[in-house]
């Protein structure tokens, strides 16, 4: 794919000069504001601008620290515009994990706000993004190789210390416009989406960049809320939605308790970041009549739009990915792992050459995340290799027991993780959000039984009203571990379960 030299801070192109509808921030505490391309734009520069003036050098790594917000979008194009890297940092991370990451990416120089200023480890120098305000004229702003990096964003740390990906301007510009379908493309012309996903995660971050450069409009909130979500999709008529499996499951609920409107201007739900069952795209469609529903697949190090429909023109079933775009190449190893090679790659792990060259071999990157492919060639994401466990000699991947789970008529999402156990090594035990009407922990176990190994039965099954999501909106598997092991140990179950 041909990209021209552009720089990634400047993606709405023609019209960042015009007065067309960029952002609807909707903010609890603020209020509603609406605000045009070119203020958007003039805000950008303003940012640019005061990089320059404190004499922070093209290529310097500039954190960003926000909630999400306008300001925040306009600095982190700032930041890029002045041809600096941005690194986005995750302000729900204790502040040893924030001040690693500062460490790690030799971070000098911080934006911030009133959430996050505190985390800033001394000897940085920090800027609340209110203090800026416009500039005229703008400043001349350097030229940026394309090649060049762009940012860094730092992965969840699921498996260890987060790790920081190294992303070019050509890299993540080439993923854009796989997702708009061009470079000049008009997509999302007239179209509304709407951002609660942290503004520190590249779902957010393309799915900004894309409808600001299809020529749509964002309704901007700082956190998902699903009460404060519902309302704002029938009062905004927002037409295209990005979210998770738990963020759809728990609009649901709350769907049902203000008695079931329809949200009739959705035509488009994306579902990502987890495998994708019947039962939520059922839900989705409940609420949604009017939309398609595609279960979406990226990752930080590969990006997204790395699938789409068939070339056939064949039907993509409700549950799989799609079809790998043909800017795309991909296959699976033997074990059912993705490995791809796009445009949109990353160019390596920050500080870590030995773990670039163990993922990232003759451009070819080693997702671990687990595949199956039907015989039309449709993809469908089974869960990560990373979170496999071994109970009693047994390898137990958490995707294959939750995709047995979620395979009931009478489940709509399931969490499963390992616990300790000392018999077995580790045992599976599941949360599971229940569809309407009764089930048992019994009937649960039972149908993976029937439908799956026995050995990957999970050990024990609470029933929960929605599953907790992580600070990047994924579940929150963590969490889930913690309760699991508070509930064996209030049971005195911690050995005791029934089991193989």
């Amino acid at each position: 794919m041909t990209v021209r030299n552009r720089n990634l801070g400047d993606v709405m192109g023609d019209r960042r000069r015009s007065a067309d509808l960029g952002i609807v921030s909707v903010d609890p505490n603020e209020g509603v504001r609406e605000w045009r391309c070119n203020e958007i734009e003039a805000g950008t520069l303003s940012y640019a601008a005061l990089l320059q003036r404190r004499g922070i050098e093209p290529g310097s790594a500039v954190g960003l620290l926000a909630r999400n917000s306008v300001h925040n979008l306009m600095a982190y194009q700032g930041i890029m515009r002045a041809g600096c890297v941005c690194v986005p940092v995750n302000i729900r991370q204790p502040a040893g994990i924030v001040r690693y990451i500062c460490d790690d990416a030799n971070i000098r120089f911080a934006f911030t706000d009133e959430n996050a200023h505190a985390l800033i480890p001394e000897g940085i120098e920090q800027v609340r993004l209110d203090a800026i305000e416009p500039e005229a004229p703008a400043p001349p702003l350097p030229h940026v190789d394309q090649r060049s990096t762009a940012l860094i964003l730092y992965t969840s740390g699921s498996t260890g210390r987060p790790k920081g990906v190294v992303l070019s301007h050509v890299s993540q510009l080439a993923m854009i416009d796989a997702v708009t379908g061009g470079t000049e493309s008009r997509l999302f012309a007239g179209q509304r989406g709407i951002v609660v996903a942290p503004m520190f995660h590249m779902n957010a971050l393309v799915f900004i960049a894309s409808f600001l450069k299809g020529g749509g409009s964002i309704v901007l909130m700082p956190k998902f809320e699903a009460a404060g979500f519902a309302d704002a999709i029938r009062t905004y008529g927002v037409n295209v939605i990005t979210g998770v499996p738990t963020m759809i499951a728990m609009l649901h609920s709350t769907w049902r308790d203000i008695g079931r409107p329809v949200f009739d201007s959705v035509n488009t739900v994306y579902i990502g970041s987890a495998p994708v069952t019947e039962a939520i795209v059922e839900q989705s469609l409940e609420m949604m009549p009017n939309s398609r529903v595609l279960n979406s697949y990226g990752t930080t190090e590969t990006g997204g739009g790395l699938f789409g429909p068939h070339p056939d023109g064949l039907d993509r079933p409700p549950t799989s990915v799609g079809y790998p775009g043909a800017h795309v190449r991909m296959r699976l190893d033997d074990n059912g792992a993705l490995l791809v090679k796009a445009p949109s790659m990353m160019e390596g792990y920050l500080n870590l050459p030995d773990l670039t060259a163990t993922r990232l071999q003759d451009g070819w990157f080693d997702t671990g995340d687990l595949f199956e492919r039907d015989e039309n060639g449709f993809f469908f994401f089974r869960g990560r290799a990373d979170d496999m466990f071994v109970c009693s000699g047994e390898n137990i991947y958490p995707g294959e027991v939750e995709q047995a789970i979620e395979s009931s008529p009478k489940v709509v999402q399931a969490a499963v993780v390992p616990v300790a156990d000392a018999v077995r090594g580790q045992m599976p035990v599941a949360f599971v959000v229940a569809a309407d009407g009764p089930v048992s922990e019994r009937e649960v176990q039972d149908h993976v039984r029937a439908n799956a190994a026995p050995f990957l039965y999970p050990r024990r099954v609470w029933f929960v009203d929605a599953l907790p999501l992580a600070s990047t909106t994924k579940i929150d598997r963590r969490e889930l571990m913690q309760r699991a092991n508070s509930l064996l140990s209030a049971a005195g179950a911690a050995a005791g379960t029934s089991g193989r």
